[in-house]
Protein backbone atom coordinates (compact mmCIF):
# COMPACT_ATOMS: atom_id res chain seq x y z
CA UNK A 1 0.00 0.00 0.00
CA UNK A 2 2.50 2.47 0.89
CA UNK A 3 4.56 1.69 -2.77
CA UNK A 4 0.90 2.99 -4.28
CA UNK A 5 0.90 6.13 -1.98
CA UNK A 6 4.27 6.87 -2.63
CA UNK A 7 3.22 6.63 -6.42
CA UNK A 8 0.62 9.60 -6.01
CA UNK A 9 3.52 11.39 -4.31
CA UNK A 10 5.80 11.14 -7.14
CA UNK A 11 3.31 11.85 -9.67
CA UNK A 12 2.38 15.41 -7.52
CA UNK A 13 6.12 16.41 -7.87
CA UNK A 14 6.00 15.86 -11.34
CA UNK A 15 3.16 17.82 -11.32
CA UNK A 16 4.45 20.86 -9.55
CA UNK A 17 7.57 20.75 -11.27
CA UNK A 18 6.16 20.58 -14.78
CA UNK A 19 3.23 23.60 -13.43
CA UNK A 20 6.69 25.84 -12.35
CA UNK A 21 8.43 25.01 -15.26
CA UNK A 22 5.20 26.27 -17.64
CA UNK A 23 4.91 29.40 -15.01
CA UNK A 24 8.41 30.26 -15.79
CA UNK A 25 8.20 29.49 -19.43
CA UNK A 26 5.51 31.87 -19.34
CA UNK A 27 7.24 34.66 -17.36
CA UNK A 28 9.94 34.08 -20.26
CA UNK A 29 7.34 34.94 -23.27
CA UNK A 30 5.69 37.78 -21.27
CA UNK A 31 9.09 39.69 -20.84
CA UNK A 32 10.28 38.69 -24.07
CA UNK A 33 10.41 43.46 -25.09
CA UNK A 34 11.32 43.66 -21.47
CA UNK A 35 14.85 45.83 -21.27
CA UNK A 36 17.32 44.17 -18.97
CA UNK A 37 15.14 41.06 -18.47
CA UNK A 38 17.22 38.01 -18.65
CA UNK A 39 15.58 34.70 -19.50
CA UNK A 40 15.10 32.24 -16.34
CA UNK A 41 15.17 28.50 -16.26
CA UNK A 42 14.02 25.72 -13.87
CA UNK A 43 16.26 23.33 -12.68
CA UNK A 44 15.57 20.27 -11.69
CA UNK A 45 17.30 17.51 -9.32
CA UNK A 46 16.07 14.16 -8.18
CA UNK A 47 13.65 14.08 -4.86
CA UNK A 48 14.80 12.29 -1.73
CA UNK A 49 14.75 8.34 -2.02
CA UNK A 50 13.17 5.70 0.41
CA UNK A 51 14.86 2.10 0.73
CA UNK A 52 12.36 -0.96 0.82
CA UNK A 53 13.92 -3.88 1.43
CA UNK A 54 17.19 -3.99 -0.40
CA UNK A 55 15.96 -1.03 -3.03
CA UNK A 56 15.81 2.00 -2.83
CA UNK A 57 12.53 4.13 -4.64
CA UNK A 58 13.17 7.51 -5.60
CA UNK A 59 9.91 10.24 -4.44
CA UNK A 60 10.07 12.33 -7.35
CA UNK A 61 11.09 15.46 -8.65
CA UNK A 62 12.23 18.89 -6.69
CA UNK A 63 12.94 22.28 -8.21
CA UNK A 64 15.92 23.26 -6.99
CA UNK A 65 15.97 26.50 -8.30
CA UNK A 66 14.72 29.59 -10.81
CA UNK A 67 18.40 30.49 -12.35
CA UNK A 68 18.68 34.01 -14.42
CA UNK A 69 20.56 33.64 -17.38
CA UNK A 70 23.57 36.03 -16.98
CA UNK A 71 27.14 35.89 -17.53
CA UNK A 72 28.49 38.18 -14.80
CA UNK A 73 31.75 39.12 -16.82
CA UNK A 74 30.12 39.87 -19.83
CA UNK A 75 28.04 42.26 -17.52
CA UNK A 76 31.26 44.03 -16.50
CA UNK A 77 32.74 44.27 -19.72
CA UNK A 78 29.70 46.06 -21.37
CA UNK A 79 29.60 47.92 -18.04
CA UNK A 80 33.55 49.23 -19.05
CA UNK A 81 32.68 49.64 -22.78
CA UNK A 82 29.53 52.06 -21.94
CA UNK A 83 30.75 54.37 -19.87
CA UNK A 84 33.79 54.56 -22.25
CA UNK A 85 31.53 55.05 -24.99
CA UNK A 86 29.46 57.88 -23.04
CA UNK A 87 32.57 60.25 -22.19
CA UNK A 88 34.11 59.56 -25.30
CA UNK A 89 30.56 60.88 -27.33
CA UNK A 90 30.69 63.88 -25.36
CA UNK A 91 34.13 65.15 -25.75
CA UNK A 92 33.32 64.81 -29.38
CA UNK A 93 30.14 66.25 -29.58
CA UNK A 94 31.46 69.36 -27.57
CA UNK A 95 34.66 70.02 -29.97
CA UNK A 96 31.99 69.70 -33.35
CA UNK A 97 30.09 72.38 -30.88
CA UNK A 98 32.83 74.83 -31.22
CA UNK A 99 34.68 74.02 -34.74
CA UNK A 100 33.16 76.63 -36.33
CA UNK A 101 35.19 78.87 -34.45
CA UNK A 102 38.07 77.73 -36.45
CA UNK A 103 36.42 77.60 -39.88
CA UNK A 104 38.23 79.04 -42.54
CA UNK A 105 35.84 79.52 -45.12
CA UNK A 106 37.46 82.81 -46.84
CA UNK A 107 34.76 85.25 -46.06
CA UNK A 108 34.67 85.77 -42.38
CA UNK A 109 37.28 83.51 -40.76
CA UNK A 110 39.35 84.74 -38.11
CA UNK A 111 42.45 84.14 -40.29
CA UNK A 112 40.42 86.30 -43.01
CA UNK A 113 39.79 89.30 -40.10
CA UNK A 114 43.69 89.12 -39.56
CA UNK A 115 44.53 89.57 -42.67
CA UNK A 116 42.71 91.97 -43.23
CA UNK A 117 43.73 93.92 -40.39
CA UNK A 118 47.98 93.77 -41.51
CA UNK A 119 46.58 95.01 -44.81
CA UNK A 120 44.80 97.76 -43.53
CA UNK A 121 48.47 99.11 -42.29
CA UNK A 122 49.23 98.20 -46.42
CA UNK A 123 47.11 100.75 -47.19
CA UNK A 124 48.31 103.31 -44.79
CA UNK A 125 51.96 102.35 -45.84
CA UNK A 126 50.64 103.39 -50.05
CA UNK A 127 48.87 106.80 -48.10
CA UNK A 128 50.12 107.60 -44.62
CA UNK A 129 48.25 110.86 -45.01
CA UNK A 130 44.91 109.63 -45.96
CA UNK A 131 42.64 110.29 -43.03
CA UNK A 132 40.05 107.39 -44.27
CA UNK A 133 42.75 104.78 -44.63
CA UNK A 134 43.68 105.76 -40.82
CA UNK A 135 40.13 105.24 -40.09
CA UNK A 136 40.00 101.78 -41.64
CA UNK A 137 42.70 100.62 -39.64
CA UNK A 138 40.88 101.45 -36.47
CA UNK A 139 37.75 99.75 -37.90
CA UNK A 140 39.94 96.55 -39.15
CA UNK A 141 41.40 96.18 -35.44
CA UNK A 142 38.20 96.69 -33.85
CA UNK A 143 36.94 93.70 -36.09
CA UNK A 144 39.54 91.80 -35.38
CA UNK A 145 39.30 92.50 -31.48
CA UNK A 146 34.99 91.66 -31.79
CA UNK A 147 35.84 88.55 -33.33
CA UNK A 148 38.54 87.42 -30.82
CA UNK A 149 35.94 88.13 -28.24
CA UNK A 150 32.92 86.94 -29.58
CA UNK A 151 35.19 83.43 -30.51
CA UNK A 152 35.91 83.10 -26.81
CA UNK A 153 32.25 83.83 -25.34
CA UNK A 154 31.60 80.54 -27.81
CA UNK A 155 33.88 78.48 -26.27
CA UNK A 156 33.26 80.04 -22.61
CA UNK A 157 29.75 79.76 -23.10
CA UNK A 158 30.00 76.21 -23.95
CA UNK A 159 32.10 75.40 -20.95
CA UNK A 160 28.91 76.92 -19.00
CA UNK A 161 27.08 74.59 -20.81
CA UNK A 162 29.25 71.55 -19.99
CA UNK A 163 29.29 72.87 -16.30
CA UNK A 164 25.94 73.06 -15.65
CA UNK A 165 25.03 69.77 -17.64
CA UNK A 166 27.82 68.41 -15.50
CA UNK A 167 25.62 69.80 -11.51
CA UNK A 168 22.46 68.01 -13.33
CA UNK A 169 23.71 64.73 -14.15
CA UNK A 170 25.03 64.66 -9.98
CA UNK A 171 21.26 64.08 -9.02
CA UNK A 172 20.62 61.42 -11.84
CA UNK A 173 23.93 59.69 -10.21
CA UNK A 174 22.33 59.76 -6.95
CA UNK A 175 18.51 58.57 -7.71
CA UNK A 176 20.41 55.70 -9.53
CA UNK A 177 23.19 54.69 -6.82
CA UNK A 178 20.00 55.04 -4.30
CA UNK A 179 17.56 52.66 -6.73
CA UNK A 180 20.75 49.81 -7.03
CA UNK A 181 21.18 49.76 -2.91
CA UNK A 182 17.93 48.83 -2.04
CA UNK A 183 18.14 46.07 -5.01
CA UNK A 184 21.17 45.46 -2.96
CA UNK A 185 19.49 44.85 0.07
CA UNK A 186 16.68 42.69 -1.68
CA UNK A 187 19.07 40.36 -3.06
CA UNK A 188 20.98 40.05 0.35
CA UNK A 189 18.12 39.25 1.87
CA UNK A 190 16.46 36.60 -0.79
CA UNK A 191 15.42 33.08 0.21
CA UNK A 192 16.16 30.67 -1.26
CA UNK A 193 19.70 32.14 -2.70
CA UNK A 194 19.70 33.09 -5.87
CA UNK A 195 15.97 33.28 -6.45
CA UNK A 196 14.93 36.77 -6.56
CA UNK A 197 15.94 37.30 -10.15
CA UNK A 198 13.55 39.94 -11.05
CA UNK A 199 15.92 42.44 -8.67
CA UNK A 200 18.85 41.35 -10.46
CA UNK A 201 17.32 42.37 -14.05
CA UNK A 202 16.15 46.21 -12.60
CA UNK A 203 19.58 46.24 -11.10
CA UNK A 204 21.59 45.45 -13.99
CA UNK A 205 19.71 47.99 -16.30
CA UNK A 206 20.30 50.62 -13.98
CA UNK A 207 23.73 49.66 -13.66
CA UNK A 208 24.57 50.32 -17.72
CA UNK A 209 22.47 53.67 -17.30
CA UNK A 210 24.54 54.81 -14.48
CA UNK A 211 27.96 53.27 -16.99
CA UNK A 212 26.11 56.07 -19.25
CA UNK A 213 26.15 58.44 -16.55
CA UNK A 214 29.60 58.31 -14.87
CA UNK A 215 33.03 56.36 -15.26
CA UNK A 216 32.11 53.37 -12.85
CA UNK A 217 33.65 49.73 -11.46
CA UNK A 218 31.86 46.98 -10.26
CA UNK A 219 32.24 43.88 -8.07
CA UNK A 220 29.98 41.66 -6.81
CA UNK A 221 30.62 39.92 -3.17
CA UNK A 222 29.40 36.93 -1.97
CA UNK A 223 25.92 37.78 -1.03
CA UNK A 224 25.29 39.05 -4.66
CA UNK A 225 25.44 42.67 -3.64
CA UNK A 226 27.16 45.19 -5.70
CA UNK A 227 30.18 47.65 -5.10
CA UNK A 228 30.17 50.52 -7.56
CA UNK A 229 33.09 52.55 -7.56
CA UNK A 230 33.84 55.95 -9.21
CA UNK A 231 37.75 55.50 -11.03
CA UNK A 232 39.23 56.32 -8.16
CA UNK A 233 37.91 53.71 -5.95
CA UNK A 234 35.84 55.59 -4.03
CA UNK A 235 32.65 53.87 -3.56
CA UNK A 236 28.99 55.08 -4.70
CA UNK A 237 26.86 51.95 -3.16
CA UNK A 238 28.47 49.40 -0.67
CA UNK A 239 26.05 46.91 -0.26
CA UNK A 240 22.52 48.03 1.14
CA UNK A 241 24.20 51.98 0.98
CA UNK A 242 24.56 54.59 -1.30
CA UNK A 243 26.76 57.14 -0.92
CA UNK A 244 25.72 60.24 -1.73
CA UNK A 245 27.74 62.03 -4.49
CA UNK A 246 27.51 66.31 -4.31
CA UNK A 247 28.11 69.38 -6.64
CA UNK A 248 29.79 72.15 -4.53
CA UNK A 249 29.81 75.25 -6.55
CA UNK A 250 33.18 77.14 -5.85
CA UNK A 251 34.92 80.25 -7.35
CA UNK A 252 37.79 79.57 -9.76
CA UNK A 253 39.60 81.99 -12.62
CA UNK A 254 36.94 84.29 -12.82
CA UNK A 255 33.52 82.03 -12.93
CA UNK A 256 31.56 79.50 -10.33
CA UNK A 257 31.89 75.95 -11.57
CA UNK A 258 31.33 72.75 -9.85
CA UNK A 259 33.78 70.33 -7.78
CA UNK A 260 32.34 66.77 -6.74
CA UNK A 261 32.58 65.14 -3.86
CA UNK A 262 31.54 61.53 -2.17
CA UNK A 263 31.03 61.24 1.36
CA UNK A 264 28.50 62.04 4.25
CA UNK A 265 28.88 64.77 7.05
CA UNK A 266 31.55 62.78 8.16
CA UNK A 267 33.57 62.56 5.58
CA UNK A 268 33.80 63.98 2.10
CA UNK A 269 36.66 63.17 -0.67
CA UNK A 270 36.89 65.38 -3.42
CA UNK A 271 36.96 62.94 -7.00
CA UNK A 272 36.66 65.90 -9.68
CA UNK A 273 39.28 65.07 -11.11
CA UNK A 274 39.19 61.25 -10.50
CA UNK A 275 35.81 60.77 -12.64
CA UNK A 276 37.07 60.56 -16.64
CA UNK A 277 34.36 58.48 -18.24
CA UNK A 278 30.58 58.62 -18.52
CA UNK A 279 28.90 61.28 -19.54
CA UNK A 280 29.79 62.98 -16.14
CA UNK A 281 33.49 62.82 -16.87
CA UNK A 282 33.50 64.05 -20.81
CA UNK A 283 31.66 67.24 -19.51
CA UNK A 284 34.40 67.52 -16.88
CA UNK A 285 37.28 67.16 -19.27
CA UNK A 286 35.19 69.61 -21.64
CA UNK A 287 34.77 72.22 -19.00
CA UNK A 288 38.56 71.70 -17.14
CA UNK A 289 40.83 71.03 -19.78
CA UNK A 290 39.51 70.58 -23.84
CA UNK A 291 37.86 73.96 -23.97
CA UNK A 292 40.32 75.76 -21.95
CA UNK A 293 43.03 74.66 -23.50
CA UNK A 294 40.93 76.12 -27.03
CA UNK A 295 40.61 79.08 -25.17
CA UNK A 296 44.60 79.66 -24.46
CA UNK A 297 45.23 79.35 -28.01
CA UNK A 298 43.29 82.59 -28.79
CA UNK A 299 44.33 83.95 -25.38
CA UNK A 300 47.91 83.68 -26.89
CA UNK A 301 46.96 84.88 -30.19
CA UNK A 302 45.93 88.03 -29.10
CA UNK A 303 48.80 88.45 -27.19
CA UNK A 304 50.86 87.69 -30.06
CA UNK A 305 49.07 90.40 -31.92
CA UNK A 306 49.54 93.48 -29.37
CA UNK A 307 52.87 92.25 -28.78
CA UNK A 308 54.26 92.29 -32.17
CA UNK A 309 52.32 95.62 -33.16
CA UNK A 310 52.98 97.48 -29.49
CA UNK A 311 56.53 96.48 -30.06
CA UNK A 312 56.77 98.86 -33.01
CA UNK A 313 53.77 100.96 -32.78
CA UNK A 314 55.41 102.81 -29.52
CA UNK A 315 58.71 103.31 -31.44
CA UNK A 316 57.03 105.18 -34.36
CA UNK A 317 55.17 108.73 -34.79
CA UNK A 318 52.27 110.00 -36.02
CA UNK A 319 51.23 112.20 -38.92
CA UNK A 320 52.41 114.77 -37.20
CA UNK A 321 56.08 113.82 -36.93
CA UNK A 322 56.29 114.19 -32.73
CA UNK A 323 53.49 111.93 -31.37
CA UNK A 324 55.45 108.84 -30.23
CA UNK A 325 56.01 106.20 -27.48
CA UNK A 326 51.88 104.96 -27.70
CA UNK A 327 50.76 101.24 -28.05
CA UNK A 328 48.21 100.72 -30.55
CA UNK A 329 46.54 98.35 -27.86
CA UNK A 330 45.28 99.08 -24.75
CA UNK A 331 44.20 97.02 -21.51
CA UNK A 332 40.81 97.97 -20.75
CA UNK A 333 40.23 98.70 -17.64
CA UNK A 334 44.09 98.58 -16.57
CA UNK A 335 47.30 99.65 -18.02
CA UNK A 336 50.35 97.97 -19.74
CA UNK A 337 53.16 96.34 -18.84
CA UNK A 338 56.74 97.14 -20.29
CA UNK A 339 55.73 94.58 -23.07
CA UNK A 340 52.79 96.03 -24.20
CA UNK A 341 50.57 93.62 -22.62
CA UNK A 342 47.79 93.95 -20.46
CA UNK A 343 49.10 94.07 -16.66
CA UNK A 344 49.20 90.61 -15.53
CA UNK A 345 48.70 88.91 -18.33
CA UNK A 346 51.81 86.55 -19.43
CA UNK A 347 52.99 83.34 -19.66
CA UNK A 348 52.53 82.63 -16.47
CA UNK A 349 49.09 82.47 -16.45
CA UNK A 350 49.05 81.06 -20.06
CA UNK A 351 47.88 84.60 -21.30
CA UNK A 352 44.45 84.53 -19.54
CA UNK A 353 42.44 87.16 -19.43
CA UNK A 354 44.26 88.37 -22.90
CA UNK A 355 40.90 89.26 -25.18
CA UNK A 356 38.92 90.28 -22.76
CA UNK A 357 40.95 92.73 -21.67
CA UNK A 358 42.34 94.00 -25.32
CA UNK A 359 41.15 97.44 -26.74
CA UNK A 360 42.11 100.10 -28.69
CA UNK A 361 43.90 103.10 -27.27
CA UNK A 362 41.16 106.22 -26.55
CA UNK A 363 43.57 108.59 -27.86
CA UNK A 364 44.03 106.48 -31.28
CA UNK A 365 40.20 105.99 -31.75
CA UNK A 366 39.53 109.93 -30.72
CA UNK A 367 42.47 111.07 -33.41
CA UNK A 368 43.53 108.35 -35.79
CA UNK A 369 46.49 110.54 -37.16
CA UNK A 370 47.95 109.32 -34.25
CA UNK A 371 48.63 106.09 -35.77
CA UNK A 372 52.18 105.55 -35.96
CA UNK A 373 53.20 105.17 -39.16
CA UNK A 374 56.46 106.76 -39.60
CA UNK A 375 59.84 106.33 -38.14
CA UNK A 376 61.08 109.42 -36.27
CA UNK A 377 64.97 108.39 -37.23
CA UNK A 378 63.67 108.34 -41.01
CA UNK A 379 65.80 110.80 -43.45
CA UNK A 380 62.33 111.62 -44.86
CA UNK A 381 60.11 112.74 -41.58
CA UNK A 382 57.47 113.96 -43.56
CA UNK A 383 53.77 113.43 -43.89
CA UNK A 384 54.82 110.32 -46.28
CA UNK A 385 56.81 108.82 -43.83
CA UNK A 386 55.65 105.19 -43.86
CA UNK A 387 58.50 102.68 -42.68
CA UNK A 388 56.56 101.93 -39.47
CA UNK A 389 53.82 101.09 -41.50
CA UNK A 390 55.21 98.75 -43.73
CA UNK A 391 56.89 96.79 -40.82
CA UNK A 392 53.72 96.27 -39.09
CA UNK A 393 52.09 95.14 -42.28
CA UNK A 394 54.90 92.39 -42.65
CA UNK A 395 54.19 91.03 -39.10
CA UNK A 396 51.28 89.42 -40.99
CA UNK A 397 54.10 87.19 -42.70
CA UNK A 398 56.64 87.25 -39.57
CA UNK A 399 57.93 84.21 -37.91
CA UNK A 400 58.03 83.87 -34.06
CA UNK A 401 55.45 85.60 -33.49
CA UNK A 402 52.95 83.41 -31.06
CA UNK A 403 54.34 82.44 -27.29
CA UNK A 404 52.49 78.65 -28.22
CA UNK A 405 54.39 76.94 -25.62
CA UNK A 406 53.87 79.75 -22.65
CA UNK A 407 57.95 80.32 -22.49
CA UNK A 408 57.38 84.04 -22.74
CA UNK A 409 57.42 86.93 -25.57
CA UNK A 410 58.82 87.15 -28.20
CA UNK A 411 57.26 83.79 -29.57
CA UNK A 412 58.20 80.68 -30.60
CA UNK A 413 55.57 80.37 -33.50
CA UNK A 414 54.11 81.36 -36.37
CA UNK A 415 53.35 83.42 -38.93
CA UNK A 416 50.07 84.02 -37.67
CA UNK A 417 47.44 82.86 -39.97
CA UNK A 418 49.31 79.55 -39.82
CA UNK A 419 48.94 79.33 -36.51
CA UNK A 420 45.25 79.97 -36.77
CA UNK A 421 45.53 76.98 -39.74
CA UNK A 422 47.59 74.62 -37.02
CA UNK A 423 44.65 75.19 -34.38
CA UNK A 424 41.95 74.81 -37.06
CA UNK A 425 43.77 71.14 -38.03
CA UNK A 426 43.69 70.50 -34.31
CA UNK A 427 40.35 70.83 -33.38
CA UNK A 428 39.79 68.81 -36.89
CA UNK A 429 41.97 66.01 -36.02
CA UNK A 430 40.53 65.85 -32.47
CA UNK A 431 37.26 65.31 -33.51
CA UNK A 432 38.06 62.63 -35.55
CA UNK A 433 39.49 60.75 -33.25
CA UNK A 434 37.02 61.04 -30.38
CA UNK A 435 34.13 60.26 -33.27
CA UNK A 436 36.34 56.96 -34.53
CA UNK A 437 37.02 55.77 -30.56
CA UNK A 438 33.36 56.72 -29.87
CA UNK A 439 32.20 54.40 -33.09
CA UNK A 440 34.69 51.99 -32.32
CA UNK A 441 33.19 51.95 -28.91
CA UNK A 442 29.70 51.54 -30.00
CA UNK A 443 30.17 48.64 -32.06
CA UNK A 444 32.29 46.74 -28.85
CA UNK A 445 28.91 47.44 -27.17
CA UNK A 446 26.87 46.40 -29.70
CA UNK A 447 28.98 43.69 -30.11
CA UNK A 448 28.76 42.69 -26.41
CA UNK A 449 24.89 43.36 -26.51
CA UNK A 450 24.71 40.67 -29.36
CA UNK A 451 26.79 38.65 -27.31
CA UNK A 452 24.70 38.81 -23.90
CA UNK A 453 21.77 38.52 -25.78
CA UNK A 454 22.68 35.03 -27.30
CA UNK A 455 22.87 34.03 -23.85
CA UNK A 456 20.10 35.74 -21.92
CA UNK A 457 17.79 37.23 -24.28
CA UNK A 458 14.35 35.37 -24.51
CA UNK A 459 13.78 32.81 -27.31
CA UNK A 460 10.52 32.68 -28.98
CA UNK A 461 10.78 29.62 -30.91
CA UNK A 462 13.23 27.88 -27.63
CA UNK A 463 9.93 29.06 -24.54
CA UNK A 464 7.51 27.55 -27.35
CA UNK A 465 9.06 24.24 -27.55
CA UNK A 466 9.82 24.29 -23.74
CA UNK A 467 5.76 24.89 -23.46
CA UNK A 468 4.72 21.86 -25.54
CA UNK A 469 7.62 19.56 -23.39
CA UNK A 470 6.29 20.84 -20.19
CA UNK A 471 2.85 20.83 -21.23
CA UNK A 472 3.31 17.21 -22.34
CA UNK A 473 5.23 16.25 -18.77
CA UNK A 474 2.24 17.82 -17.49
CA UNK A 475 -0.45 15.67 -19.27
CA UNK A 476 2.12 12.66 -18.40
CA UNK A 477 1.69 13.34 -14.63
CA UNK A 478 -1.84 13.19 -14.61
CA UNK A 479 -1.61 10.31 -16.21
CA UNK A 480 0.44 8.85 -13.99
CA UNK A 481 -1.42 9.69 -11.08
CA UNK A 482 -4.62 8.53 -12.58
CA UNK A 483 -3.03 5.23 -13.39
CA UNK A 484 -2.06 5.04 -9.26
CA UNK A 485 -5.63 6.14 -8.68
CA UNK A 486 -6.73 3.49 -10.53
CA UNK A 487 -4.98 0.50 -9.74
CA UNK A 488 -5.35 1.69 -5.62
CA UNK A 489 -9.13 1.62 -6.59
CA UNK A 490 -9.21 -1.81 -7.91
CA UNK A 491 -7.01 -2.95 -4.62
CA UNK A 492 -9.55 -1.61 -2.27
CA UNK A 493 -12.78 -3.02 -4.23
CA UNK A 494 -11.16 -6.33 -4.51
CA UNK A 495 -10.10 -6.34 -0.70
CA UNK A 496 -13.68 -5.37 0.05
CA UNK A 497 -15.32 -8.69 -1.13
Amino acid sequence: MYLFTAGMGIGLTGLQAAQNAINVTGQNITNINTPGYARQRVNLETGFSVQIDKLQFGLGVNVRQVQSIRDRFLDMQLTQTITHQFGTKIRYEGIENIASVFVENGESGLDIELQRFFQAFEELAARPENDAVRTNVVTRAQTLISGLQARYNVIEDKRTQANRSAASIVNEVNIIAAQIAKLNHNIASEVPKGSDNNSRDQRQALVDKLAELVGIQCYEDTHGRLTITVENGMPIVSGSSAMPMIANSVYADGSYIIEIEIGDSGQKIDVTKAIKNGTLGGYLDLRDNILVGYMEKLDQLAAGVVYEVNQLHRNGVGIDGVTTNLDFFVAIGGGNDPNGLPTGVNNLNNYKGMISRMGINGLILNDPQLIASGDPLSSDPGPGNNEIALKLAELQNADNTVDSNNTGLPGNSGPFTIFISSIANKIGNEALNYKATSNTDENIRAALEIQRDRLSAVDFDEEATNLIVFQRSYQACSRFIGVINQLTDQLVNNFGK
